[in-house]
């Protein structure tokens, strides 16, 4: 079921077993699953993704249904950086369907780092923008140039939660 975009009724009833080195075997609702509009860079094969939460609030998975291998940590952008803004174009607006700014839910990559003294950073120059209704995602590059690919985060700023997926 990993069309480019399914129907809202296919969405509510699909289900789809995962097993990730990242979260284990879980089973995930169809309307967890995100359909991208292009294929992000580097992973021209995969469209379908589950998105997640995880176990701090603000911090998402984004595990591709097809080959969950392909796991990437997303966090809320807005929860260590509040002044962040993405200015979204109208050809980004139509094509994720948003039609009011609560339709949608800007995401940004997260890098962990290859040693303890490298910081954690976030890609706030390309956000991966969700509309969670319709089930559609896109990674756009944001127009304003203060942003950079490479931001130094706080993974602290982000609390705990029970109920989210914690890596295994």
């Amino acid at each position: 079921m990993s069309h480019a975009v399914m129907d809202q009724q296919d969405r509510s009833t699909a289900t789809y077993t995962i097993t990730s080195p990242a979260v284990g075997t879980i089973e995930v609702s169809g309307e967890a699953v995100m359909h991208f509009t292009e294929a992000l860079r580097g992973f021209p094969e995969r469209t379908a993704y589950a998105l997640l939460p995880a176990a701090r609030h603000g911090l998402w998975w984004l595990l591709a249904v097809n080959e969950p291998q392909t796991t990437f940590l997303l966090a809320d952008p807005f929860v260590g950086h509040p002044e962040y803004e993405i200015d979204l174009g109208d050809s980004e607006r139509d094509t994720l369907q948003i039609v009011e700014p609560t339709d949608a839910l800007a995401l940004v990559m997260v890098a962990l780092p290859m040693t303890p003294s490298e910081p954690v950073t976030g890609n706030f120059r390309a956000p991966i923008v969700f509309n969670i209704s319709k089930g559609l995602a896109q990674q756009v590059v944001n127009r304003d140039e203060q942003y950079s690919l490479r931001e130094p985060m706080d993974l602290a700023a982000y609390p705990a939660q029970d109920d989210g997926f914690r890596l295994v």
